[in-house]
């Protein structure tokens, strides 16, 4: 019975730990993420009026702007 148990704790360790380490990633990944567009936010914030519609942009679309460059993201349908 121990053998057994030990064999079935031996065979799905690996999956645990890659599923662990999965976890990891997209959580590490969500705060880049966040990071990245607090940094797109800040930058089209500081420009002036002026320089966002040189960009096509008025001040209440920078956020939406932020998230359409963000791949990773977009609602996938």
């Amino acid at each position: 019975m121990t053998t057994l148990a030990l064999s079935h704790l031996v065979h799905d360790t690996p999956a645990v730990l890659q599923r662990i380490g999965n976890g990891f990633r997209a959580f590490f990944e969500g705060i880049q993420d966040a990071r990245t567009l607090a940094h797109r936010f800040e930058t089209l914030s500081r420009l002036s009026n002026d320089e966002l519609a040189a960009r096509g942009l008025k001040r209440e679309d920078i956020p939406q702007a932020v998230f359409a460059g963000a791949p990773r993201l977009r609602v996938r349908g």
